[in-house]
């Protein structure tokens, strides 16, 4: 992995022909580091407004900070450009110092190689913990030495507005806290453990998931709904089958009563916002009753894998994990999606089980579904998917962002999770969707809300998945540096 100071040698131009063409093949390999690189031409173009006297610095000022505190997960440092040629009225990209220095910039060795990125990825920007502080240093202090000598004023004034802008792009790099509902699990677990450097990857193997019959998107609202406890509805009871003695009493709208007409799958949040009860085979019965053939109790701050949350499904994996809410399909998605595949996606081991760690357990106990598993292939229960890093996720065909663009991001940074199967053979809804071997839930109402190509561009995406095949307790993502940081934030403070 490149370090700060190998990056800042290459920037500067200043490594031997040899090194430099190491660094730049090792950049190829290295988003992170690529990340990093795009950041400093990303200050280096609000450095080249601030240093042009032409440009009103009432404008430069309200133009970044109009910028910064958009409500979109990250800075675009193209529309911060875009507002102050507004404002200003001025070319500033055409822009150059009456003195101008002979000598390449510090940051013109980018121009070529990255610019056609720096385009096409507008709408991220990251800054990692004291990076924001290493580039404002560079910045300013190296493009100072270069060109006239600013006031002390015009110094104090620079460091002010330049430390604000990494301090509000940090700071909105990724959020303080979260909802454990919303984002569920401890920021150590498998859901929420981006790609690592050490990552290895295999191509899907032939006999079992097929990336090319597509991928369908189903309403969460629908397979599995989400119904939170309140202070104002009447109780409802949980009872397991065959039992007397309720296992819980939770006060829930109707809409949880009314909810098993269309599915058998509830998920219920108690008041203290992180209990989860699960319902597998719910129904209503007599009154405020809500039954099932099987109930479970988790807390969703821990690891969200078995034995620790060992749900009551094919694998052990809750239906609850990488269930995409609305916000995340406009993106950011900063966790591990998950997705179900019909029976014969799934290649049974030689050893017999079909499932590979975190998923607990394979449908060993029921012959009739073990029948149906593919006798070959290298996706199971529990197979962690990826996009590998070297796909430029510019060059897939779905634009530089939307729901297919974020969910592609999120696939190279986080992957994907099979975690569960299912028997399609009384899925009317998948048959008619051309039976595809991956199923992903998000919250949206009807398809409507979705892109009208929503499933073709993801179908462009999915074919680019390989399998994570050092994916592991001791490896999670694969080992290594994780692709994504910082890691998951604290949970917010309950009532």
């Amino acid at each position: 992995m490149l370090t700060d100071d190998q990056l800042i040698a290459y920037l500067a131009g200043t490594l031997p022909a040899d090194e430099r063409t190491r660094v730049e093949a090792e950049l190829a390999g290295d988003p992170e580091a690529l990340r990093r690189v795009l950041d400093h031409e990303r200050l280096d173009l609000a450095l080249q407004l601030l240093l042009n006297p032409t440009v009103s610095r009432a404008h430069v000022r309200a133009s970044v900070l109009a910028g910064i505190r958009t409500p979109t997960h990250a800075v675009s440092a193209e529309e911060v450009m875009k507002r102050v040629l507004l404002e200003s009225g001025k070319n500033a990209l055409a822009y150059r110092p009456e003195k101008e220095d002979p000598s390449p910039g510090l940051f013109a060795t980018l121009a070529g190689a990255f610019r056609e990125w720096l385009q096409t990825d507008q709408a991220r920007v990251v800054v990692y913990g004291g990076l924001a502080a290493l580039v404002v240093f560079l910045a300013s202090e190296l493009r100072v030495s270069r060109t006239q000598e600013p006031s002390a004023q015009r110094r104090a004034e620079r460091a002010e507005l330049l430390n604000a802008v990494a301090a509000a792009m940090e700071a909105q790099a990724a959020p303080k806290s979260r909802d454990p509902v919303l984002w569920p699990f401890a920021p150590d677990s498998p859901w929420n453990t981006s790609i690592g450097s050490g990552a290895q990857f295999a191509a899907v193997a032939p006999g079992g998931l097929d990336l090319t019959t597509g991928i369908m998107v189903v309403s969460a609202r629908l397979s599995h709904p989400i119904f939170r406890e309140t202070t104002t509805d009447a109780p409802v009871e949980l009872l397991l089958a065959g039992q007397s003695a309720p296992l819980a009493t939770l006060r829930l709208p109707d809409a949880a009563l009314a909810a098993t007409a269309v599915s058998r799958n509830l998920h219920l949040i108690a008041a203290d916002g992180f209990t989860l009860y699960e319902i597998f085979g719910a129904q209503r019965a007599a009154g405020r009753v809500l039954t099932g053939r099987n109930i479970r109790r988790h807390d969703l701050r821990g690891s969200g894998v078995p034995p620790d949350f060992a749900s009551a499904n094919g694998s052990g994996l809750t239906p609850f994990a990488g269930s995409l809410t609305r916000a995340e399909l406009t993106g950011p998605i900063r966790r591990v999606i998950g997705s179900v595949a019909p029976l014969e996606a799934i290649a049974a081991k030689p050893d017999g089980p079909a499932h590979v760690w975190p998923a607990g357990w394979s449908p060993a106990n029921n012959p009739a579904l073990r029948a149906k598993l593919a006798p070959r292939g290298n996706v199971h229960l529990g197979s962690l998917l990826a996009i590998p890093p070297s796909v430029d996720l510019a060059r897939l065909g779905v634009g530089t962002n939307g729901p297919a663009y974020e969910i592609a991001r999120a696939l190279q940074d986080y992957g994907l999770y099979v975690k569960d199967a299912f028997d399609g053979e009384w899925f009317t809804e998948w048959h008619q969707a051309g039976s595809p071997h991956l199923i992903i839930c998000a919250d949206f109402d009807t398809p409507a809300d979705l892109p009208p190509n929503f499933r073709a561009q993801l179908a462009l995406v999915i074919r680019h998945l390989q399998v994570v095949v050092n994916n592991g307790p001791q490896t999670i993502g694969g080992g290594g540096q994780p692709r994504v940081k910082p890691p998951a934030p604290p949970f917010i403070t309950q009532p």
